[in-house]
């Protein structure tokens, strides 16, 4: 995949913000998550931001594809060492939201929330 001022990386795109994971196949396969992500690529060089749609696919992946959430991150988060002291559902979804932006955030953003 080669977006127009980006340099391509195997399997990861090169950005300002670091390099984008390429979408799992299971994304693709499902209508919701492909529409999630083709919002999410419209928004992302938009002056207000792609913050919502982040969100959006996110939440979308925690609640449709649970079996598909990444484990907790090991190294260089500062947030799943404090989610995982916390024994809440709520707070279980955010932290399955946080770790689902694995799948179409770099790092560097991923890990904000």
């Amino acid at each position: 995949m080669m977006i127009e001022g980006e340099g391509e990386v195997e399997g990861e795109v090169e950005g300002e913000v670091g390099e984008r994971p390429v979408p799992p196949p299971f994304m693709w396969a499902c209508i919701a998550c492909e529409w999630f992500l083709l919002r999410l690529a419209e928004k992302w060089d938009a002056d207000e931001g792609c913050f919502w749609e982040q969100l959006q696919t996110a939440r979308h992946i925690a609640q449709a594809h649970p079996a598909d959430v990444p484990a907790q991150h090991l190294e260089d988060c500062e947030l799943c060492p404090e989610y995982a002291t916390r024994d809440d559902n709520d707070v279980a979804l955010v932290w399955a939201q946080h770790r689902a932006r694995d799948h179409f955030m770099p790092p560097s953003i991923a890990r904000l929330l």
